[in-house]
């Protein structure tokens, strides 16, 4: 199973204080590194991630958990060319409702025909494109 993450997840990982949400969110890392299956993140969730955690926490620890993300063993995804048509159209049939780093997301998705986009953001479930999970729904 190929997995999306979405920045919302990587909050609830490093900075949900409620140990039921911790586990859950090792669980599905430990998931996404086991033989066939893979963990996507688009470099935009990294961005976004980046940018929330340097103002929540600190530069120190944004670096720190920024490389920790890029050593995991998840697959870091770039924009490619097809991704990036995919993200278009998703923004278009859409008519714009969906923010452009959600469409970017959806369109890494799409393009690395991922099963699950994992993320708490209401806009992913307003995308009938794919199937989308809360961290509490998902099942291992």
């Amino acid at each position: 199973m190929i997995v999306t993450l979405d920045t919302s997840f990587l909050i609830l990982h490093y900075f949900s204080e409620e140990p039921d949400v911790l586990r859950k969110s090792r669980s599905v890392l430990h998931f996404c590194r086991l033989a066939g299956n893979s963990g996507v993140l688009p470099t935009v969730v990294l961005a976004e991630f980046y940018a929330i955690a340097r103002r929540d926490a600190g530069r120190d620890v944004a670096e720190l958990r920024l490389r920790e993300l890029v050593d995991s063993g998840l697959e870091v995804v770039q924009l490619s060319q097809e991704a990036a048509r995919e993200s278009g159209v998703i923004r278009a049939k859409y008519h714009e409702k969906i923010p452009w780093g959600d469409c970017f997301i959806a369109g890494t998705h799409i393009s690395k025909n991922a099963d699950i986009v994992l993320s708490e953001d209401p806009h992913f479930r307003d995308i009938k494109e794919f199937k989308t999970r809360k961290l509490g729904e998902f099942k291992l």
